[in-house]
């Protein structure tokens, strides 16, 4: 039985990939699946760059905590390229392997970290190709993390341009400084040095779509899609929740403009608010934004006002589940009210003498794991409450802001999120500066002639 349990287990398959892929990688190295004596080391060599840089993300990559898929397509992705290899090989020798395929893919979509230890486990293989010449080594490798420092972020399809302008570049630089001391370069591999990269991005492109929607890991690029305000859950959250919609809109706006100010990932925070409350479509009415004079609640007991509040949160993640929205989203739907307790409901409960304990009414979370996460939920309750107040000044605004970032905080909620205190007050002033914008008010236009009338709006 407990050797069942293990086979079973996620960890199980991680560490038969360990072994596994190491094997598959010096088959497609040697041409051939005829094994001999000195792939013993290759297989050694291979086996340890690919689980140490997979330890190294680990370690440095928080997503990979958090998803194993992201484990896993990286895991695919490193293969897939690999598989190109032999073909790239063979047709234009050691520079024309198509390392960089893998490297902007996983960068644009994982992030740089994950971009650079691709970069060693990718060119490990091709040195090992290429009769583990170290040139080879060299020029994949410096290219690389020199492209990916130089851009660092992929926001748009020209940066993913310009890194690999910059992969050419500097491999080419390495290339002819590694052969100063001879007379004649090769100018076919320098050619082909150049344009490796250029039709590495091409098939970049042409993969990446279908690895978001596969993996539910979304580039930057991949999530301005989302952003346009275009998509069918966005289009019908317009229609059944007026309210809930437009408080996303504006919420959008507030993590935006947070996340940049703390170089959080901003793209990641607009989309995400957009979709935070797309459950409420659910039961509309039953929410404060898109209630007309009517509340619902007021014929309910406590609890079951809790219930519906709170399925607002499990019908959003299954709402993202089917429309195949990124993990990253799905998270912030769910996490953006944490475990914290819907309070109004408790009180009420109190106040009816029901025998009840805050835990009773508490999201079911978990709590924010990511900064953009804890960037909603601040947010979110900054924004409800700004929208509650009667009289309002940008002095009240600052202390409300205050005290709802500071609630939010002693009540744990932020543990996991990896935001600062630091981070927390650089929040607080973009947030009481956004909301204090909205204060202004626009100058009265003169009394205009009486028109006739050729329209009339029917009721």
């Amino acid at each position: 039985m407990n050797l069942l349990k293990k086979i079973q287990s996620k960890k199980f398959y991680m560490y038969l990939y360990y072994i596994v892929a190491p094997l598959i990688m010096v088959i497609l190295a040697n041409f051939s699946i005829r094994p001999k004596l000195e792939w013993i080391s290759e297989y050694m060599i291979i086996g340890s760059v690919n689980f140490l840089t997979f330890k190294w993300i680990g370690d440095h990559v928080k997503f990979f905590k958090i998803h194993d898929q992201y484990f896993w397509t990286y895991a695919a992705l490193t293969l897939i390229t690999i598989l190109f290899f032999p073909l790239g090989a063979y047709f234009f020798g050691p520079y024309g392997i198509p390392v960089w395929l893998g490297v902007i893919l996983i960068t644009a979509l994982m992030g740089t970290e994950s971009g650079i230890a691709s970069a060693f486990t990718l060119s490990t293989v091709a040195t090992a190709i290429s009769s583990y010449d170290f040139k080879v080594f060299a020029i994949y490798v410096i290219s690389s993390v020199g492209a990916i420092y130089l851009v660092r972020n992929f926001n748009k399809r020209t940066d993913m341009t310009k890194m690999t302008f910059y992969s050419a570049i500097i491999g080419i630089a390495i290339f002819w400084v590694m052969n100063l001391n001879l007379n004649i370069l090769n100018s076919n591999d320098i050619v082909i040095l150049f344009f490796n990269p250029f039709i590495s991005m091409i098939l970049a492109f042409g993969i990446m779509p279908y690895v978001e929607y596969i993996s539910r890991i979304y580039s930057n690029i991949g999530l301005l899609e989302l952003g346009g305000l275009s998509h069918p859950l966005l289009k019908e959250l317009s229609m059944q929740a007026p309210g809930t919609y437009f408080h996303s809109v504006e919420l959008a706006n507030m993590c935006e403009m947070a996340a940049s100010r703390i170089n959080a990932n901003y793209t990641l925070a607009r989309i995400g608010a957009y979709f935070h409350d797309i459950g409420k479509m659910k039961k509309p009415e039953f929410f404060t934004e898109n209630q007309k004079g009517v509340n619902p609640h007021d014929k309910m007991s406590p609890i079951m006002n809790y219930l519906v509040i709170t399925s607002h949160v499990k019908y959003g993640v299954k709402m993202a589940q089917e429309y195949r929205l990124p993990l990253l989203v799905e998270d912030i739907i769910r996490e953006h009210h944490g475990t914290r307790m819907a309070s109004f409901f408790y009180q009420k409960a109190l106040s009816e003498n029901l025998n009840v304990s805050p835990d009773d009414f508490r999201y079911p979370g978990p709590k924010p794991r990511t900064k953009e996460a804890g960037i909603v939920m601040l947010a979110d309750s900054c924004e409800a409450t700004f929208k509650s107040m009667k009289e309002i000044n940008p002095s009240k605004i600052q202390n409300i802001v205050e005290e709802i970032v500071n609630r939010v905080y002693n009540e744990r909620q932020l543990d996991d999120s990896g935001l600062s205190l630091r981070d927390l007050d650089e929040i607080s002033q973009e947030f009481s500066k956004i909301l204090s914008m909205r204060l202004k008010t626009r100058i009265s236009y003169p009394s205009r002639e009486e028109v006739e009338k050729v329209i009339k709006i029917a009721n």
